[in-house]
């Protein structure tokens, strides 16, 4: 645990102090507390991600129907042609939003991890055209389900990190179980970036801390190896102990 957080982000140190009401809030070490961040970071990631998906494509549309109000006296037939336009954006975003629904609600109890990140990438490939390979070693009976839910929202956020910025055309997704642990890595040959710069905030940053507040919540270690134009590796390694022993809290 030491060493995943020394690679988390710096924690107010008032965390610990008393609270107003009278009672003590918990310690930047809790794991209560450390629950309660990976709730507030995913509420914001929800937040984000409605507001640059469905809400964006809503308000073009809204756009679309008052342009093609305009033209229906003036040119009906360019009117036909772009309310042909707008139905395709209209079925390509409802083909979003169900994938969307379907990351909320992961078929971990119907399909197991295995088949669920299965599932993640054949719904990425849909969405993108990128070519996804998948190599998935590591028994997943050897982690507890909470552990497998954090797997799981990993490498979905991953595969988005990729379709958001890494302008990749080939991703591989793989699991194996070695010295370190049950270990999942996400690798892409897209253009890469400055692992060792400070973070500049953004999308990417967002969520890289994402991840890794989720690896922190079970004991994991959270890596992420890139360069410019060398690609990028997103890898989360989980000790055999921590991933059978970790509590259902996530």
């Amino acid at each position: 645990m030491d060493a995943v957080r020394a690679d988390a982000e710096p924690r107010d140190s008032s965390l610990g102090a008393d609270h107003p009401d009278g009672g003590t809030a918990p310690a930047a070490g809790d794991p209560a507390l450390r629950v309660l961040e990976a709730q507030e970071s995913e509420r914001s990631w929800l937040a984000r991600e409605v507001h640059d998906g469905p809400a964006q494509s809503l308000s073009n549309a809204i756009f679309q129907v008052e342009h093609i109000e305009r033209l229906l006296d003036m040119n009906p037939a360019l009117a036909r042609t772009e309310l042909e336009l707008l139905r395709g954006l209209l079925r390509r975003e409802l083909d979003r939003v169900r994938s969307f629904i379907g990351q909320l609600r992961p078929p971990l109890d119907e399909h197991g991890l295995d088949g669920a990140i299965l599932d993640s990438v054949e719904h990425m490939k849909t969405l993108t055209g990128l070519s996804i390979s998948t190599d998935l070693r590591a028994p997943t009976d050897r982690l507890a389900e909470g552990a497998q839910t954090v797997v799981l929202r990993i490498v979905q956020e991953a595969l988005q990190n990729v379709r958001k910025h890494a302008g990749a055309e080939h991703v591989t997704v793989a699991t194996d179980i070695g010295d370190d642990g049950w270990v999942v890595e996400v690798h892409d040959d897209g253009r890469g970036f400055d692992a060792g710069a400070p973070a500049a905030g953004g999308r990417r940053t967002f969520g890289l801390r994402f991840m890794r507040e989720r690896a922190e919540l079970i004991g994991a270690r959270f890596d992420v190896r890139s360069r410019p134009g060398g690609g990028t590796v997103v890898r989360l390694a989980i000790p055999v102990r921590a991933a059978t022993e970790v509590q259902e809290t996530i």
